[in-house]
C-alpha cells in the first residue's frame, strides 16, 4: 500500500481527527500558537548575543521552568483546545458531528489526538530552535536537557489540552477562564504559595523535567518522583476526557 494511499486509509477511520487538523492548519489558532512556540527563541536570540555570564544550561532551565511550562505552554495549549470544540458550539456546526453515526467519546478523543498532535509539534519546533540558538554548535553538558524538556513538554499538552477541553464545554468564556487559570493559578499563586504546587499541573511538568535531567543545578521545590507525576497527569487527561465526554453526551445543541 503506497504511502498516500494509508494516510487516506487513516484519516477515513478518524474522519474528525482529520477535520480538526484542517480546521487548525487554515485557521489562525494555529499561527498564533506558532508565535508563542518562537517566544523563548526571541529570549534565545538575546542570550546569544549577550549571555551576562550566564550558563547554557542554567538559562535553558530558566526558561522552561520560568516561562514556558507555567505561562507559554498552557496558552498555546488553551488556544487550540477551545478552538476544537467551543467553537463548533458557539458556531451550532456541533450539531451535524453528533448526527453522524459517532460517538460522543470518540468526538472528544479524536478532537483532543488533533489537540495534542498539533500542539507536541509545534511546541518542539520551538524548542529546537531555541535550544539551538543557546547552544551555537556547543551544547556541552546540557544535550540532554532538551529531549527532557520535550518529554515533560508532552505530558504538559497531555494534562492541559484534557483540562481546557473539558473547561470549553461547561464554561462559556473559556478562553478567558483558561487564561486567568494560567496567570492566576498556574503562573502567580503556584509559584510563591507553595501548597498549591501540588495542585498545579506545572509542577508535574516541572518534575517530570528535573526527574529526567537528573542534575544537581537543576531542582525544583518538592518535586515528585518521575513516576508519580506522570501518572498524576495521566490520570488528570482520563479525567478530564471522561468529563468532557459526559458533558458533550448531556449538553442541547440545538
Amino acid at each position: 500500500m503506497s504511502a498516500p494511499a494509508a494516510t487516506d486509509d487513516m484519516l477515513d477511520a478518524a474522519p474528525i481527527f482529520a477535520l480538526t487538523v484542517r480546521q487548525f492548519l487554515s485557521g489562525k489558532a494555529v499561527r498564533i500558537v506558532a508565535a508563542f512556540a518562537l517566544i523563548p527563541a526571541v529570549f534565545a536570540a538575546i542570550y546569544a548575543l549577550d549571555s551576562g555570564g550566564i550558563s547554557r544550561l542554567d538559562f535553558m532551565d530558566g526558561l522552561f521552568q520560568g516561562l514556558i511550562a507555567p505561562t507559554l505552554l498552557p496558552i498555546a495549549t488553551l488556544i487550540l483546545a477551545t478552538n476544537a470544540l467551543g467553537n463548533e458550539i458557539e458556531d451550532r456546526t456541533m450539531v451535524y458531528l453528533v448526527l453522524k453515526p459517532i460517538s460522543r467519546a470518540r468526538i472528544v478523543l479524536e478532537k483532543f489526538t488533533a489537540v495534542v498532535l498539533t500542539a507536541v509539534v509545534l511546541q518542539l519546533a520551538g524548542l529546537v530552535v531555541t535550544f539551538l540558538i543557546v547552544a551555537r554548535g556547543a551544547a556541552g553538558d546540557n544535550l540532554a536537557q532538551l529531549p527532557s524538556m520535550a518529554i515533560a513538554g508532552v505530558f504538559g499538552v497531555l494534562g492541559y489540552g484534557a483540562l481546557f477541553m473539558a473547561v470549553s464545554l461547561i464554561v462559556p468564556r473559556a478562553l478567558l477562564a483558561g487564561v486567568m487559570y494560567t496567570l492566576l493559578w498556574e503562573s502567580l499563586f503556584g509559584r510563591f504559595i507553595p501548597g498549591i504546587r501540588l495542585v498545579s499541573v506545572r509542577h508535574y511538568i516541572q518534575s517530570i523535567y528535573v526527574r529526567l535531567m537528573d542534575h544537581p543545578d537543576i531542582t525544583v521545590s518538592q518535586a515528585m518522583q518521575f513516576v508519580s507525576a506522570v501518572v498524576t497527569i495521566l490520570v488528570l487527561t482520563t479525567v478530564a476526557m471522561a468529563l468532557a465526554s459526559w458533558r458533550l453526551r448531556t449538553m442541547n445543541l440545538e
